[in-house]
């Protein structure tokens, strides 16, 4: 019976693990989509934003991560992906994905065509 309860526990706590990863990864890609979509700036820029709030917010809990930027000059999508730490040996890696998308800034004077 305890193995079965110890058993149970460890699933739980690994699904938490991968719901605190997915809420890593949508933040990090919230954030990075803003800032890429900044005058001036780029998709590789948010990405790597994305990327470096990953390493601080996560880093420890995620095996491996990517993020990745595109733009079609009105919007930039920041996506990102990563692999969750297993607790259980015999129990597969779970991979959590996100993406943001956000409109690119831009200056439109007052009064022009």
């Amino acid at each position: 019976m305890v193995p079965l309860i110890l058993l149970a526990t460890l699933f739980v706590v690994q699904y938490g693990l991968a719901y605190y990863a997915r809420q890593v990864l949508a933040g990090a890609t919230q954030d990075g989509a803003s800032a890429a979509a900044r005058q001036d700036s780029s998709p590789e820029s948010g990405a790597a934003l994305a990327e470096d709030l990953i390493d601080e917010g996560g880093g420890s809990l995620l095996d491996s991560y990517s993020a990745s930027g595109t733009s079609d000059g009105e919007t930039v999508t920041v996506a990102a992906s990563g692999e969750v730490v297993s607790l259980l040996p015999f129990f597969g890696t779970i991979t959590v994905k996100a993406q943001a998308t956000a409109k690119v800034e831009s200056f439109d004077p007052q009064g022009a065509p």
